[in-house]
């Protein structure tokens, strides 16, 4: 379960360095920079779901038994 917290982990800085700072420093228009912090957003928000899904599955099996 923590390798997929820390991949959550990975995601956000992920997408702060490849995403959000080269958008919002080398983007020449209000659409580059919008598709930068969607990419940016997306590599720290899909690792969070998949996290998440699996943090409640779990949770329930353990209230099934």
């Amino acid at each position: 379960m923590k390798i997929l917290w820390l991949l959550v982990i990975f995601g956000s800085v992920l997408g702060l360095t490849m995403g959000l700072i080269p958008a919002l420093t080398m983007a020449e228009s209000a659409p580059q920079e919008a598709a930068g912090a969607a990419i940016a957003v997306a590599c720290a928000v899909v690792p969070y779901c998949i996290a998440r899904a699996v943090s409640m599955l779990s949770d329930s099996s353990k209230k099934d038994d």
